[in-house]
């Protein structure tokens, strides 16, 4: 936890500066709930490395930046402790600093062993201030990076190890920086979850969306095309203020718990081939004309995708009919439902017998059922779809003598990307941004 250290004299007091792994311990770091063990672990240092220190003063870095300090209850010290803020400047160098174990050769030419923690060796101090040049070559500084866990709520910080450095002079005079602390700038999403709503890290969010819906099997490529779309939809929601919910009324979420439960001996395969397609796309998002697309999209086409306009009002440019050739893959691409007279006319609220006609008046451009007239009434495909619960808008009717049977193609409102069609395109070597392109053309992908 502690690499090295090295001691100076500011007002004329000792101050000891200790280097600390910072990722060790100290990740998620509370300074003042640690106080009392950081004293105790300096303390142990302190005595096993048989540190001449008479101070009182102990200033905390990692990576060359002063980040606490801590006052020792020393009763060899007289003094005042010194001010943690201003001493001296905080270019602080792994150079700086004596590493335990160190062979090196004061300036007097005495050749001295600064102990490791677990030796038992006497150790020698310097005798003096002035520049300690080391016995061995200074090597290259090693960086290493530490990733934290999901979710993520820390910053990733770097682990420098120290190799056999020397101590130099420094200017006493100079400022240290004031602390700096470690700020979280990951964003979170709001999705209310068994009545309560909760902040979700916006890359776990995308996780559980991805894994919650679509089929995990599917191609790498479709389902790093959803997971941009998952983003997109997330990231506009915040814009607006919106607390998403963790169903079907906005995206389906799955926390690591319920997908575990979902694919069982399977969670570790699916689980890692998602992480990789979000991981993949990171950041990634569409938009058009600078702003966030609305992100809509469904499970399966009837051949082509529909036109916003003819399922909600609203027209995108982005958001109209193109081809889907791929989705018949899909094992429920026709549905058929059988319906008795009274069955239906419960739930278009009218008297339907056997003599009642259906009359499909029109198509959408997506070749859908924009207009059906039932007996005396009419409703638009999108209304007959939603009262009898059908699965798409494109239908054929058949009567019988006990009932109507409706047999449907495709699976959802059909506007935006077909997730089997998605799939289907991956199959057939297209990438995840030439998926998205295809169904929604005009976009942009852009990276936070």
């Amino acid at each position: 936890m502690i690499n090295s250290y090295f001691i100076k004299k500011i007002n004329n007091e000792e101050v000891l500066y200790l280097n600390f792994d910072f990722s060790y311990e100290f990740s998620s770091f509370d300074f003042m709930a640690k106080r009392e063990k950081i004293q105790e672990v300096v303390r142990n240092f302190i005595r096993d490395n048989k540190i001449s220190f008479k101070g009182m003063t102990v200033l905390l870095v990692s990576g060359g930046v002063l980040f606490g300090s801590i006052a020792l209850n020393n009763p060899n010290f007289t003094g005042n402790p010194v001010n943690p803020i201003k001493p001296i400047e905080s270019n602080i160098t792994n150079d700086d600093f004596v590493t335990p174990n160190e062979s090196i050769i004061l300036d007097n030419g005495d050749s001295i062993v600064i102990n490791n923690v677990k030796d038992d060796k006497e150790v020698v101090q310097p005798k003096s201030d002035k520049v300690i040049e080391k016995s061995i070559p200074k090597e290259e500084q090693k960086v290493q990076t530490k990733e934290a866990s999901t979710p993520k709520t820390e910053e990733k910080i770097q682990k420098n190890e120290v190799n056999t450095p020397k101590v130099e002079e420094k200017n006493l005079d100079k400022e240290i920086s004031t602390p700096q602390e470690v700020v979280d700038n990951s964003i979170y999403v709001s999705v209310r979850r068994n009545g309560s709503v909760v902040k979700i890290e916006l890359e776990d969010y995308v996780t559980g969306v991805v894994g919650a819906e679509m089929p995990a099997s599917f191609n790498i490529e479709a389902l790093k095309a959803q997971a941009v779309i998952a983003r997109t939809y997330a990231l506009k929601a915040n814009s607006r203020g919106t607390v998403l919910s963790d169903n079907e009324s906005s995206q389906s979420y799955k926390s690591n718990d319920q997908l575990r439960s979902l694919w069982g001996s399977s969670y570790n395969t699916y689980f890692n081939k998602i992480k990789e397609a979000v991981n993949s796309t990171q950041g990634m998002y569409l938009t058009y004309n600078g702003n966030y697309i609305e992100a809509v999209y469904h499970s399966t086409s009837n051949g082509k995708t529909e036109d916003s306009r003819n399922v909600w009002g609203n027209s995108f440019p982005y958001l109209v009919s193109v081809e889907s050739p791929y989705d018949n893959s899909n094992p429920s691409f026709l549905k058929t439902i059988n319906f008795s007279y009274s069955d239906i006319s419960k739930k278009l609220d009218i008297i339907i017998t056997n003599e009642t006609n259906f009359n499909i008046n029109s198509k959408t451009s997506g070749d859908r059922v924009s207009s059906i007239t039932v007996g005396e009434i009419t409703l638009t495909g999108v209304e007959f779809r939603n009262k009898l619960g059908l699965r798409s808008t494109d239908f054929d009717i058949e009567k019988t003598e006990e009932g109507v049977i409706i047999t449907t193609r495709g699976y959802g409102h059909g506007v935006g990307l077909s997730q089997y069609g998605a799939n289907g395109m991956a199959k057939a070597g297209n990438s995840y941004k030439e998926i998205l392109f295809h169904y929604y053309p005009g976009v942009s992908l852009k990276s936070l």
